[in-house]
């Protein structure tokens, strides 16, 4: 039980770095250079003493697919920036779990699998979440202000979603031996997409984005360490739903007693709705 309430913990506390570092002015694509670099380094000492693998079709596809998903690893982050200065960690850290509607659809659509009655309830449940998070708090409130967050909200969904579909798909037409080459390559592949546009651009590293990249990164990678762990010692449908509700909850209350962040009466709703659907669909 101790990996999967450390791996909570870290999970949560990436939303919580985002909204603290969301009052700073820092570099964005700086910033996640120093985190993927910073992911890099626990998979180089993870690695030490072992031996590289053969290159051959089945590396050069590894490197395939760790390129494609580094580019969504980005994409996701970016929008987890966005919608936390945005809509808040509460709603962002969320609707970034809920991703994992995503690999349930792909693997119903394209691997032949058929979903749970509860996960079919608990799809249901997140639709009517979204539709309840739509509505204008007021009559008055402009239209256009609420539905301006909501498609970052579903954006973030999806592409934090598809960096959990990615691993599915590498397993169905990867060489599973190369997973952890997989991640690690994925970790690199980001880290240069981001130093190339920073060396491109007007862009910078300095302290802020080294002190908030290194903060996110240890985490960011310590979360999936910790809930592998657990799942050795844990039965998956007790690891996968602590895991997700526990860290929305963590950030819920770091979210409301320090950052004294507040959500509208339809946000309470929705995420009323959402915690149960989060435990059905992991379940």
């Amino acid at each position: 039980m101790f990996f999967l309430i450390a791996g909570l913990l870290c999970s949560a506390s990436v939303s919580i770095v985002l909204k603290y570092s969301s009052r700073w002015n820092y570099d964005r694509y700086g910033m996640l250079f120093i985190n993927y670099l910073s992911c890099l380094v626990p998979f180089l000492i993870l690695q030490k003493g072992s031996s590289l693998p053969p290159i051959d079709k089945d590396f050069g596809n590894c490197l395939l697919f760790a390129i494609v998903n580094g580019v969504l690893y980005i994409a996701g982050m970016l929008l987890n920036q966005i919608n936390v200065k945005r809509n808040g960690a509460i709603l962002q850290s969320t609707f970034a779990r809920l991703g994992v509607i995503v690999p349930t659809f792909l693997s119903i659509i394209f691997f032949g699998e058929r979903p749970a009655p509860g996960e079919i309830i608990g799809i249901l449940a997140v639709l009517a979440a979204f539709i309840i998070m739509n509505i204008p708090e007021k009559e008055g409130n402009s239209r256009e202000s609420r539905k301006s967050a909501f498609p970052l909200l579903i954006a973030g969904l999806l592409f934090n979603g598809a960096v959990d579909s990615f691993l599915k798909v590498f397993q169905e037409f990867g060489n599973e031996n190369l997973e952890n080459w997989f991640m690690g390559m994925t970790f690199l592949s980001a880290a240069m997409i981001c130093l190339a546009i920073v060396l491109a651009g007007r862009h910078r590293i300095g302290r802020k984005e080294t002190i908030i990249g290194i903060c996110l990164g240890i985490p960011n990678y310590l979360s999936s360490f910790f809930l592998l762990k657990s799942l050795s010692l844990v039965s998956a449908y007790i690891a996968y739903p602590t895991y997700s509700v526990g860290a929305i909850i963590v950030v819920m209350i770091a979210s409301i007693f320090i950052f004294r962040e507040k959500l509208t009466k339809w946000g309470f709703l929705s995420l009323a709705l959402i915690i149960p659907s989060l435990l059905l669909l992991n379940l």
